[in-house]
């Protein structure tokens, strides 16, 4: 975010504040409550920045929440305060001075359109009497074409409008010569409404092709009439003058490719040939318009300075390398050289749409625009070293959505940059940017990497470097602020993903060529064993290596040095890089290397047993490894079941063995109780969908309705695991159901506030048929609704399920009289829904009132 961003966000909040005041003034029943989240400019500033609607008790109709709380507010004026007799007034000033503000706004508007359609009437009474001064000496078919003239003015449609076009071609003689002047004027202006008319007209019939091509050329200037213009421009290319045409070349643009929308699929018919006529003509007006677009401060102007290289670079390689300077300043300089202000906050999409063309240039002349953009990188801010350094992204995603074929030298010249960047750069951003292309690199970098490997190699060697020396930098600093820890963590987080990235690319160019897998285990040989890190980076991109028998035979020296070798950290790594090895490649193995394997599941370190107990469940042993491991198992569940596991260790171990070593006889003999009792303890909250796994070795012990019944009364369960933890009581027994219906329907009576869990407890108990309990259950559900007006009709809905409830009961009852009263109520409740609907159906649109003609009066 930079400084331009942040005090818009200020200013936003302190305006919110502002509105805020006046709210509370307006009505002491008013409230303005946050509907979203609070981010850390809210917390820094105090303000309040955020989703901000208003609300009130007496409110039959709700009201939009958003950023701008001011609009919030007034469309609930519109909808509620206008008609409420229960207002408290406070003080002044009050809400009644957005209201005034908003009324005069409104007035203004209004006084003004009608200042304007004055002036338009007035206009279309000297077109009239123009049209009739021509009228004298006209035969009658060119007075007809005027009397259609004068009826598409008055009454513009598309049926006038075909009228006045087919009749010129059916009997071209009506344009006599004073109507072909005419033709010309309106031609000039749009007004009239039929300068689209006027200028297909004056083609059909042949008028003067330089006085078409002016008016044409003029039109597209004005924006006016642009698909007609376009096309006589690109029939008359030869005709105009530099000027007339470097002025149409915007709007030549946007009929050949006008700039994407960010939130549109709309497809337009793009129409590139009258922008490549004049470009074939006027090579110097179009470098001209085009320069004078990139230099605008503007967004919309610079993104159709890109659009239009677009377009012209597959007729004119070399039109991306004139322009890559200023591509590269406008990027690099992005919050200086464009304005970023209310009326233009197009910011990402300019940049986005500069990355590109520079990527362009990059794929046409990589060594020259690589070096360009090194050369704005080493004095560009932190901003500018970012957006720069994206260009080098879009290269690939042109590759990987097939826009462009990525030759082997520019994948070769930005693995280079890359490299370079990411051994030097102290920029975050940069760093993390680097990693994502990396991470998302193509063939063409891969078979980069593979003529370069010991470089990609070498660059994970000094990332290494990197890490550990910062990582000794910030062990010596004190007086550390939090957050100084946080971006220092970062930083060390780039560093080590950056790491991981160059050893994934190098062996993944490494994968199925001999020598190159031969280079990357050398490599691996000659690293010094302190510097575990790198080991371990390594090590653990060998999976690549090994996916064929050549590969493994190749890094199977390292891979067994891993497992037994004096490194938690490498041990561990080895671990999981068996894991990933996969089922074939596993059976290839010797059983030495398995056995060792088991034997890091009984290690002392929790690095190593838990890399291995994560690695197990890809990797199939022999029957006496498999018996070995299963004990290991068990050993490492009941060390840790008196821990306090926050990472879910423990719950992914019982899942394991359930799923893999757990006998029939086991289950019913206590293991699956003493399972149950062990995940009791567990935290449900991040270990759901690992419980339902579980769930169906477990579901038939008395005790699991325990587990349920903690799980649904667990408060750290936050809405998005509602439907796990209801997939698990689902399951709970119709005989352990009625058994624990009275417990059940307490659960139901503390979590009212949870309407899903109180839904699935009736939805359980009513299925087993404790009807007593499944009534208690829903009248607290009922009951918890607070009795206001905007939750009356939430009210209505909650009890018309007591009565559904209580009539399903009254009919397992056989109780006739009790169906007939329960019926009535919920007829009368129906009603009462239905009345309510249809008395505050307007007011209730969910339009807001600004868009509305109606607000609610």
């Amino acid at each position: 975010m930079n400084e331009a961003e942040f005090e818009r966000y200020v200013r936003t909040g302190e305006r919110n504040k502002q509105v805020m005041e006046l709210v509370h003034n307006w009505c002491s029943h008013a409230q303005v409550r946050n509907q979203g989240g609070t981010g850390l400019i809210a917390v820094q500033t105090g303000l309040p920045i955020g989703m901000f609607g208003m609300q009130c008790d007496f409110a039959p109709a709700g009201g939009i929440a958003g950023w701008y709380l001011e609009e919030g507010a007034l469309d609930f004026y519109d909808r509620n305060c206008v008609h409420c007799d229960k207002r408290q007034a406070v003080r002044l000033p009050n809400l009644s001075q957005l209201v005034g503000e908003r009324d005069r706004e409104l007035a203004r508007r209004t006084e003004a359109a009608k200042r304007a359609q004055a002036e338009a009437d007035a206009a279309r009474a000297d077109r009239k009497r123009r049209r009739d001064a021509l009228r004298a000496g006209q035969s009658p078919a060119t007075c007809a074409l005027l009397d259609d003239l004068q009826a598409l003015d008055d009454h513009p449609s598309d049926v006038a409008r075909t009228r006045i076009v087919e009749t010129v071609k059916l009997a071209p003689e009506v344009l006599t010569d004073p109507i072909t002047e005419y033709f010309f004027e309106l031609a000039a202006t749009r007004a009239a409404g039929c300068q689209t008319e006027a200028l297909l007209v004056l083609r059909h019939v042949g008028a003067d092709p330089a006085r078409l091509a002016a008016a044409a050329l003029n039109c597209l200037n004005r924006y006016e009439s642009v698909e007609v213009a376009a096309g006589i421009v690109m029939a008359t290319s030869g005709s105009g003058d530099k000027e007339a045409v470097e002025a149409a070349v915007p709007a030549l643009i946007s009929v050949a490719s006008p700039p994407r929308l960010q939130f549109s699929d709309h497809q337009r018919r793009l129409q590139p040939g009258p922008l490549e006529a004049v470009f074939a003509v006027w090579p110097k007006a179009v470098y001209a318009a085009i320069q004078r677009l990139l230099d605008s401060r503007h967004s919309d102007a610079i993104r159709t300075g890109t659009a239009g290289l677009k377009v012209l670079a597959p007729k004119d390689p070399h039109i991306l390398g004139r322009f890559a300077k200023t591509l590269v300043t406008k990027l690099a300089r992005a919050h200086l050289l464009i304005d970023d202000d209310a009326a233009d906050r197009d910011m990402g999409m300019v940049c986005s749409d500069l990355q590109r063309s520079i990527a362009a240039t990059l794929l046409h002349e990589p060594a020259a625009t690589d070096q360009l953009i090194a050369d704005f990188i080493e004095g560009a801010s932190s901003e500018g070293e970012a957006r720069l350094i994206r260009v080098y992204g879009e290269v690939f995603r042109f590759a990987v959505l097939g826009k462009a074929t990525l030759g082997d030298d520019v994948a070769s010249v930005v693995l280079t940059r890359m490299i370079k960047l990411a051994s030097t750069s102290n920029n975050f951003t940069v760093l993390s940017e680097i990693s994502q292309i990396c991470r998302d690199g193509s063939g063409s970098m891969l078979r980069a990497a593979r003529k370069n490997l010991d470089v990609v190699l070498g660059a994970a060697a000094v990332l290494d470097a990197r890490f550990e020396g910062f990582d000794a930098e910030q062990k010596r600093k004190s007086n550390v602020t939090t957050l100084d820890a946080l971006e220092a963590d970062n930083f060390r987080s780039a560093l080590d993903n950056l790491r991981e990235s160059f050893a994934t690319i190098a062996a993944r160019a490494a994968e199925g060529d001999w020598l190159a897998t031969e280079s990357y285990v050398d490599f691996l040989t000659k690293v010094d064993e302190s510097r575990t890190w790198l080991i371990s980076a390594l090590l653990k991109e060998t999976n690549h290596l090994i996916s064929t028998p050549e590969g493994l035979n190749l890094a199977l020296p390292e891979l067994y040095s891993g497992l037994m070798g004096t490194s938690n950290l490498v041990r561990a790594t080895a671990a999981e890089t068996l894991g990933r090895a996969g089922k074939s490649r596993i059976a290839d193995l010797p059983q030495l290397v398995l056995e060792a394997f088991v034997l890091l599941l009984s290690d002392r370190y929790v690095i190593v047993h838990q890399a291995a107990a994560g690695a197990l469940e890809n990797i199939p042993l022999p029957p006496h490894l498999e018996q070995t491991a299963g004990l290991a198992l068990l050993q490492l569940i009941e060390v840790y079941r008196s821990e306090k596991d926050i990472r879910g260790f423990l719950p992914r171990c019982v899942k394991l063995y359930l799923h893999r070593f757990a006998k029939e006889e086991q289950l019913n003999g206590g293991l699956a109780a003493w399972f149950i009792r062990i995940l009791n303890a567990v935290p449900a909250s991040s270990n759901l969908r690992e419980l339902n796994s579980m769930s169906r070795f477990l579901k038939d012990q008395p005790s699991y309705v325990d587990l349920v019944i903690g799980i649904l009364q667990d408060q750290s369960v936050r809405e998005y695991g509602e439907e796990e933890a209801i997939r698990l009581a689902y399951l709970i027994p119709d005989a352990e159901v009625l058994k624990r219906a009275d417990d059940l329907a307490k659960v139901a009576v503390r979590r009212r506030d949870r309407d899903l869990y109180v839904g699935a407890i009736l939805e359980i108990l009513t299925r087993a048929g404790a009807w007593e309990q499944a009534v208690t259950a829903v009248e607290a559900s009922w009951e918890d609704v607070p009795d206001t007006v905007p939750k009356r009709r939430m009210k209505w809905a909650h009890r018309m399920q007591v009565v559904a409830v209580r009539f399903e009961a009254a009919v397992a009852a056989g109780d006739a009289t009790q169906r007939a009263a329960l019926k009535a109520e919920w007829e009368s409740l129906a009603k009462a829904l239905d009345d309510d609907e249809k008395q505050y159906a307007e007011r209730r649109n969910p339009l807001p009132s600004f868009l509305r003609t109606h607000r609610g009066d």
